[in-house]
Protein backbone atom coordinates (compact mmCIF):
# COMPACT_ATOMS: atom_id res chain seq x y z
CA UNK A 1 0.00 0.00 0.00
CA UNK A 2 3.20 2.39 0.85
CA UNK A 3 4.71 1.63 -2.37
CA UNK A 4 0.92 1.94 -4.28
CA UNK A 5 0.93 5.52 -2.47
CA UNK A 6 4.81 6.52 -3.26
CA UNK A 7 3.88 5.44 -6.96
CA UNK A 8 0.89 8.16 -6.95
CA UNK A 9 3.16 10.90 -5.34
CA UNK A 10 5.83 10.81 -8.01
CA UNK A 11 3.37 10.98 -10.72
CA UNK A 12 2.02 14.32 -9.12
CA UNK A 13 5.60 15.83 -8.61
CA UNK A 14 6.65 15.26 -11.42
CA UNK A 15 4.22 17.10 -13.15
CA UNK A 16 5.57 21.15 -13.90
CA UNK A 17 1.63 21.85 -13.19
CA UNK A 18 2.69 20.55 -9.48
CA UNK A 19 5.31 22.92 -9.22
CA UNK A 20 3.62 25.97 -10.84
CA UNK A 21 0.65 25.51 -7.89
CA UNK A 22 3.15 25.65 -5.16
CA UNK A 23 5.03 29.09 -7.00
CA UNK A 24 1.64 30.71 -7.31
CA UNK A 25 0.85 30.02 -3.98
CA UNK A 26 4.10 30.95 -2.39
CA UNK A 27 3.46 34.42 -4.36
CA UNK A 28 0.58 34.92 -3.47
CA UNK A 29 1.18 35.21 0.13
CA UNK A 30 3.83 37.42 -0.71
CA UNK A 31 1.60 39.76 -2.92
CA UNK A 32 -1.01 39.77 0.79
CA UNK A 33 1.75 40.54 2.83
CA UNK A 34 2.51 43.74 0.63
CA UNK A 35 -0.74 44.83 0.64
CA UNK A 36 -1.50 44.70 4.21
CA UNK A 37 1.67 46.10 4.61
CA UNK A 38 0.24 48.95 2.31
CA UNK A 39 -2.84 49.48 4.09
CA UNK A 40 -1.99 49.37 7.54
CA UNK A 41 0.75 52.02 6.29
CA UNK A 42 -2.17 54.26 4.41
CA UNK A 43 -4.54 53.92 7.77
CA UNK A 44 -1.85 54.84 10.25
CA UNK A 45 -3.41 57.50 12.42
CA UNK A 46 -2.22 59.34 15.50
CA UNK A 47 -5.78 58.96 17.32
CA UNK A 48 -5.56 56.30 20.43
CA UNK A 49 -6.89 53.17 19.96
CA UNK A 50 -9.88 53.78 22.26
CA UNK A 51 -10.84 57.08 20.35
CA UNK A 52 -11.12 55.33 17.07
CA UNK A 53 -12.92 51.86 18.76
CA UNK A 54 -15.39 54.05 20.44
CA UNK A 55 -15.88 56.08 16.82
CA UNK A 56 -16.42 53.24 14.83
CA UNK A 57 -19.43 51.95 17.42
CA UNK A 58 -21.21 55.11 17.50
CA UNK A 59 -21.14 55.27 13.16
CA UNK A 60 -22.26 51.50 13.43
CA UNK A 61 -25.29 51.75 15.65
CA UNK A 62 -26.17 55.14 13.19
CA UNK A 63 -26.21 52.71 10.89
CA UNK A 64 -28.09 50.18 12.62
CA UNK A 65 -30.64 53.31 13.58
CA UNK A 66 -30.89 54.55 10.45
CA UNK A 67 -31.17 51.01 8.68
CA UNK A 68 -33.89 49.19 10.29
CA UNK A 69 -35.33 46.29 9.24
CA UNK A 70 -33.86 47.19 5.76
CA UNK A 71 -30.98 45.49 5.80
CA UNK A 72 -30.22 42.01 5.81
CA UNK A 73 -30.34 39.73 8.94
CA UNK A 74 -27.13 38.52 8.33
CA UNK A 75 -25.91 41.77 7.99
CA UNK A 76 -27.40 43.28 11.25
CA UNK A 77 -25.61 40.27 13.25
CA UNK A 78 -22.35 41.24 11.43
CA UNK A 79 -22.14 44.87 12.78
CA UNK A 80 -24.33 44.24 15.82
CA UNK A 81 -21.02 41.31 16.50
CA UNK A 82 -18.66 44.12 15.64
CA UNK A 83 -20.26 46.42 18.37
CA UNK A 84 -20.04 43.88 20.98
CA UNK A 85 -16.29 43.01 20.32
CA UNK A 86 -15.42 46.63 20.52
CA UNK A 87 -17.39 47.43 23.56
CA UNK A 88 -15.69 43.88 24.78
CA UNK A 89 -12.09 45.64 24.38
CA UNK A 90 -13.20 48.67 25.61
CA UNK A 91 -13.70 47.50 28.97
CA UNK A 92 -10.74 44.83 29.37
CA UNK A 93 -8.38 47.47 28.03
CA UNK A 94 -7.64 45.35 25.22
CA UNK A 95 -5.87 47.20 22.18
CA UNK A 96 -6.68 46.00 18.54
CA UNK A 97 -3.90 43.42 17.49
CA UNK A 98 -1.36 44.95 15.59
CA UNK A 99 0.15 43.31 12.50
CA UNK A 100 2.76 40.39 12.85
CA UNK A 101 3.37 37.38 12.27
CA UNK A 102 0.51 35.44 13.79
CA UNK A 103 -1.61 38.07 13.36
CA UNK A 104 -0.92 37.76 8.67
CA UNK A 105 -0.86 33.80 9.39
CA UNK A 106 -4.57 33.95 10.47
CA UNK A 107 -5.60 36.35 7.85
CA UNK A 108 -3.37 34.14 5.19
CA UNK A 109 -6.03 31.33 6.10
CA UNK A 110 -8.01 33.28 3.31
CA UNK A 111 -5.77 31.89 0.76
CA UNK A 112 -7.16 28.32 1.68
CA UNK A 113 -9.85 28.74 -1.37
CA UNK A 114 -6.13 28.56 -3.51
CA UNK A 115 -4.95 25.42 -1.47
CA UNK A 116 -8.66 23.70 -2.34
CA UNK A 117 -8.93 25.02 -5.96
CA UNK A 118 -5.08 23.39 -6.67
CA UNK A 119 -6.01 20.11 -4.95
CA UNK A 120 -9.36 19.83 -6.43
CA UNK A 121 -7.46 20.00 -9.85
CA UNK A 122 -5.33 17.48 -8.42
CA UNK A 123 -8.18 15.00 -7.13
CA UNK A 124 -10.14 15.54 -10.36
CA UNK A 125 -8.10 14.40 -12.83
CA UNK A 126 -5.85 11.79 -10.76
CA UNK A 127 -7.90 9.07 -12.01
CA UNK A 128 -9.62 10.62 -15.04
CA UNK A 129 -6.66 11.55 -16.85
CA UNK A 130 -5.45 7.70 -16.68
CA UNK A 131 -9.08 6.62 -18.28
CA UNK A 132 -7.99 9.40 -20.87
CA UNK A 133 -4.78 8.45 -21.83
CA UNK A 134 -5.44 4.39 -21.44
CA UNK A 135 -2.67 4.03 -18.46
CA UNK A 136 -5.46 2.60 -16.63
CA UNK A 137 -5.00 -0.50 -18.42
CA UNK A 138 -1.64 -1.00 -17.22
CA UNK A 139 -2.38 -0.16 -13.65
CA UNK A 140 -5.24 -2.70 -13.40
CA UNK A 141 -3.40 -5.63 -14.84
CA UNK A 142 -0.77 -5.76 -11.27
CA UNK A 143 -1.61 -8.08 -8.81
CA UNK A 144 -3.10 -5.96 -6.16
CA UNK A 145 -6.88 -5.38 -5.82
CA UNK A 146 -8.75 -2.62 -7.53
CA UNK A 147 -9.90 -0.93 -4.08
CA UNK A 148 -5.65 -0.71 -2.84
CA UNK A 149 -5.52 1.74 -5.44
CA UNK A 150 -8.36 3.65 -5.32
CA UNK A 151 -6.97 4.30 -2.08
CA UNK A 152 -3.78 5.11 -2.80
CA UNK A 153 -4.52 7.60 -5.30
CA UNK A 154 -7.12 8.46 -2.49
CA UNK A 155 -4.22 9.00 -0.02
CA UNK A 156 -1.98 10.87 -2.63
CA UNK A 157 -4.70 13.67 -3.44
CA UNK A 158 -5.27 14.11 0.15
CA UNK A 159 -1.15 14.27 1.04
CA UNK A 160 -0.22 16.77 -1.76
CA UNK A 161 -3.31 18.97 -0.10
CA UNK A 162 -1.92 18.72 3.08
CA UNK A 163 1.65 19.97 1.40
CA UNK A 164 -0.23 22.77 0.16
CA UNK A 165 -1.30 23.53 3.56
CA UNK A 166 1.90 23.32 5.19
CA UNK A 167 3.20 25.69 2.38
CA UNK A 168 0.79 28.12 3.27
CA UNK A 169 1.33 28.28 6.55
CA UNK A 170 4.49 28.68 7.53
CA UNK A 171 5.09 30.54 4.17
CA UNK A 172 2.73 32.77 5.47
CA UNK A 173 4.37 32.67 8.93
CA UNK A 174 7.57 33.72 8.00
CA UNK A 175 6.85 36.38 5.30
CA UNK A 176 4.90 37.80 8.13
CA UNK A 177 7.49 37.93 10.28
CA UNK A 178 9.65 38.96 7.98
CA UNK A 179 7.51 42.08 6.79
CA UNK A 180 5.97 42.90 10.25
CA UNK A 181 7.55 41.26 13.09
CA UNK A 182 7.48 37.49 14.33
CA UNK A 183 5.54 39.07 17.64
CA UNK A 184 1.86 38.65 19.01
CA UNK A 185 2.13 34.85 19.98
CA UNK A 186 0.01 35.80 23.56
CA UNK A 187 -2.01 38.42 21.70
CA UNK A 188 -5.82 37.00 22.52
CA UNK A 189 -8.27 36.54 19.97
CA UNK A 190 -12.03 37.74 20.24
CA UNK A 191 -15.24 36.00 18.48
CA UNK A 192 -18.54 35.83 19.30
CA UNK A 193 -20.54 32.72 20.03
CA UNK A 194 -24.12 31.71 18.22
CA UNK A 195 -25.87 34.44 20.95
CA UNK A 196 -23.39 36.93 20.28
CA UNK A 197 -21.53 36.99 23.46
CA UNK A 198 -17.80 37.85 23.21
CA UNK A 199 -15.10 35.53 24.17
CA UNK A 200 -10.86 35.42 23.84
CA UNK A 201 -8.67 32.59 23.17
CA UNK A 202 -5.13 32.61 22.28
CA UNK A 203 -3.90 33.77 18.72
CA UNK A 204 -2.22 30.44 18.56
CA UNK A 205 -4.92 28.66 19.52
CA UNK A 206 -7.59 30.41 16.93
CA UNK A 207 -4.82 30.11 13.98
CA UNK A 208 -5.00 26.38 14.47
CA UNK A 209 -8.43 25.78 14.79
CA UNK A 210 -9.14 28.28 11.73
CA UNK A 211 -6.53 26.16 9.64
CA UNK A 212 -8.43 22.96 11.03
CA UNK A 213 -11.69 24.12 10.25
CA UNK A 214 -10.77 25.43 7.01
CA UNK A 215 -9.65 21.59 6.25
CA UNK A 216 -12.87 20.61 6.24
CA UNK A 217 -14.21 22.02 3.66
CA UNK A 218 -10.82 21.25 1.51
CA UNK A 219 -11.39 17.24 2.44
CA UNK A 220 -14.41 17.30 0.99
CA UNK A 221 -14.24 19.18 -2.61
CA UNK A 222 -10.85 17.07 -2.95
CA UNK A 223 -13.32 13.82 -2.15
CA UNK A 224 -16.30 15.15 -4.36
CA UNK A 225 -13.76 16.11 -7.23
CA UNK A 226 -11.97 12.34 -6.48
CA UNK A 227 -15.35 11.15 -6.70
CA UNK A 228 -16.05 13.26 -10.21
CA UNK A 229 -12.40 11.87 -11.20
CA UNK A 230 -13.61 8.21 -11.18
CA UNK A 231 -17.47 8.70 -12.53
CA UNK A 232 -15.77 10.68 -15.41
CA UNK A 233 -13.13 9.58 -18.04
CA UNK A 234 -12.66 12.78 -19.09
CA UNK A 235 -10.22 14.41 -17.25
CA UNK A 236 -11.03 18.14 -18.84
CA UNK A 237 -14.25 17.52 -18.04
CA UNK A 238 -13.60 15.96 -14.82
CA UNK A 239 -11.99 19.02 -13.60
CA UNK A 240 -14.13 21.69 -14.68
CA UNK A 241 -16.74 20.57 -12.97
CA UNK A 242 -14.90 20.20 -9.93
CA UNK A 243 -14.11 23.81 -9.69
CA UNK A 244 -17.60 25.04 -11.22
CA UNK A 245 -19.19 22.74 -7.90
CA UNK A 246 -15.98 24.79 -5.80
CA UNK A 247 -17.16 28.08 -7.25
CA UNK A 248 -21.18 28.07 -7.25
CA UNK A 249 -21.57 25.95 -4.38
CA UNK A 250 -21.37 28.64 -2.06
CA UNK A 251 -23.17 31.52 -4.24
CA UNK A 252 -26.56 28.97 -4.54
CA UNK A 253 -26.18 28.20 -0.72
CA UNK A 254 -26.61 32.18 -0.36
CA UNK A 255 -29.43 32.23 -2.76
CA UNK A 256 -31.53 29.92 -1.56
CA UNK A 257 -30.14 30.91 2.27
CA UNK A 258 -33.81 31.99 2.95
CA UNK A 259 -35.28 28.36 2.64
CA UNK A 260 -35.02 26.28 5.87
CA UNK A 261 -34.13 22.72 3.42
CA UNK A 262 -30.71 24.50 2.55
CA UNK A 263 -29.20 22.98 5.38
CA UNK A 264 -29.19 19.84 3.91
CA UNK A 265 -27.22 21.01 0.87
CA UNK A 266 -23.32 19.88 1.59
CA UNK A 267 -22.25 23.05 0.75
CA UNK A 268 -24.21 25.30 3.84
CA UNK A 269 -21.98 22.73 5.99
CA UNK A 270 -18.52 22.43 4.73
CA UNK A 271 -17.67 26.12 6.19
CA UNK A 272 -17.49 25.29 9.73
CA UNK A 273 -15.85 28.22 10.69
CA UNK A 274 -19.22 29.91 10.58
CA UNK A 275 -19.96 28.22 14.01
CA UNK A 276 -16.87 30.92 15.43
CA UNK A 277 -18.59 33.62 14.02
CA UNK A 278 -21.46 32.67 15.56
CA UNK A 279 -23.42 33.48 11.83
CA UNK A 280 -24.87 29.93 10.31
CA UNK A 281 -26.01 30.15 7.03
CA UNK A 282 -29.25 28.82 8.25
CA UNK A 283 -30.65 30.17 11.45
CA UNK A 284 -30.58 26.97 13.65
CA UNK A 285 -27.75 24.92 12.22
CA UNK A 286 -25.46 23.53 14.30
CA UNK A 287 -22.05 22.22 14.78
CA UNK A 288 -23.29 18.47 15.46
CA UNK A 289 -25.77 18.98 12.72
CA UNK A 290 -23.10 19.83 10.30
CA UNK A 291 -20.91 16.98 11.33
CA UNK A 292 -23.67 14.60 10.62
CA UNK A 293 -24.61 15.86 7.43
CA UNK A 294 -20.63 16.06 6.33
CA UNK A 295 -20.31 12.50 7.21
CA UNK A 296 -22.89 11.18 5.43
CA UNK A 297 -22.10 12.95 2.28
CA UNK A 298 -18.41 11.47 2.94
CA UNK A 299 -19.74 8.04 2.91
CA UNK A 300 -21.97 8.40 0.32
CA UNK A 301 -19.21 9.12 -2.44
CA UNK A 302 -16.83 7.31 -1.27
CA UNK A 303 -19.13 4.49 -1.89
CA UNK A 304 -20.10 5.76 -5.59
CA UNK A 305 -16.48 5.44 -5.32
CA UNK A 306 -15.56 2.27 -4.67
CA UNK A 307 -18.72 1.22 -6.49
CA UNK A 308 -17.74 3.06 -9.94
CA UNK A 309 -13.96 2.17 -9.66
CA UNK A 310 -14.28 -2.11 -8.81
CA UNK A 311 -16.93 -2.43 -11.20
CA UNK A 312 -15.63 -0.88 -14.51
CA UNK A 313 -14.80 -2.53 -17.47
CA UNK A 314 -11.71 -0.45 -18.89
CA UNK A 315 -11.63 -3.12 -21.82
CA UNK A 316 -13.08 -0.56 -24.18
CA UNK A 317 -10.57 2.96 -23.29
CA UNK A 318 -7.87 3.28 -25.73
Amino acid sequence: MLQLIHNENVKIYRRLRTWIFGALLLLAVIAMAALTDKASHSQATHTSWRQELKQENQQLQQTLDRSGDKLPASTRTQLQTQINENQYRLDHDIPPAKNSAWDFTNSAASLMVLVTLFAAVVAADIIASEFSSGAIKLLLIRPVRRSKILMAKYAASLLFALALIVELAVAAWLVGGIVFGFDGFATPYLYADTSGHIHQMPMFAHVLSTYGLKCVNLLMIVTISFMISVLLRSSSLAIAISLLLLFVGSTLVEVLSNHTWVKFILFANTDLTQYMEGTPVVKGMTLTFSIIVLAVYFVIFHVVSWLTFTRRDVSGNG
